[in-house]
């Protein structure tokens, strides 16, 4: 049990920061462009995800808020690269109202690169492989490298104002010891997402995903749905917030999202 704790928590830990990879926050899933050459932007962003579970008349429940750095830029006509560092403020696992653990830290970095490749149709295809660097703490990280790969298209309408997004990814994990025998190590993930802009400035968003469930023996998949808005107060800042539920037992049941983009 301790070990399914510590990685079902490092497991949320990795979904609530998963914010690392947007088609414009607070969205989970990612668009094809990429930042201008020579230009920088700059992510804080934010969550707090609350999930319960119910087995054996036990009542667990985990609570987590975490924050995360992202820096984008761009190195090329058509590619980007990305740096994220994330940060575990604190998790608490409780079972019955008894407080069986806790954690806090600095979790993976991510180095992502991205590469508009093509253009057919009005749809924007890229692909983004990425690479996830054991640099977490102990509790908190795979304790390896760890391989990713998005294929990722977009296809904007109405000159702009409003935008669907698809992703398709894939993830390579090596576990720890203790979390390797109830883990899967290849997992799938996809995503739709759209966006809409109601007046100038503001862009409201949707998302909703599937993906592999991460634990072995545990055939239900993680499913969930994302709502939120955008808004650009000038050229330099944007600010975002949105929720996102958890349609499936698997999936964590809320996680509140927030943020700001400062462009250099």
């Amino acid at each position: 049990m301790t070990a399914l704790r510590t990685t079902t928590t490092a497991l949320m830990f990795a979904l609530i920061s998963a914010t690392t990879a947007l088609a414009g926050p607070p969205l989970a899933t990612d668009d094809a462009g990429t930042v201008e050459v020579g230009s920088l932007e700059i992510e804080l962003n934010g969550s707090y995800a609350t999930d319960r579970q119910r087995s054996a008349g036990v009542t667990a429940k985990t609570q987590a808020s975490d924050g995360e750095l992202k820096l984008t830029t761009g190195l090329y006509k058509d590619l980007g690269l990305a740096l994220a560092v994330p940060y575990l403020f604190s998790a608490r696992d409780t079972e019955d109202g008894a407080l069986v653990g806790k954690d806090s830290g600095f979790g993976d970095m991510t180095i992502e690169l991205k590469y508009a490749f093509a253009e057919l149709a009005g749809v924007k295809l890229a692909i983004k492989p990425a690479l996830t660097l054991p640099t977490g703490k102990d509790s908190l990280s795979d304790g390896h490298v760890q391989y990713c790969a998005t294929l990722i298209a977009s296809k904007e309408f109405a000159d702009g104002k409003y935008a669907l997004h698809a992703n398709l990814g894939y993830e390579h994990h090596r576990y720890h010891a203790h979390a390797r025998a109830i883990s899967h190590s290849n997992l799938w993930a996809g995503s739709i997402a759209a966006e809409a802009e109601v007046v100038d400035g503001l862009v409201v968003v949707a998302d909703v995903g599937v993906a592999t469930n991460p634990h072995k023996g545990q055939h239900e998949l993680p499913v969930y749905a994302l709502t939120g808005a955008r808004y650009e107060i000038n050229k330099l800042l944007d600010i975002n917030a949105g929720i996102r539920f958890g349609l499936t037992s698997p999936e964590t049941d809320v996680t509140a999202l927030y943020g700001i983009v400062l462009k250099f």
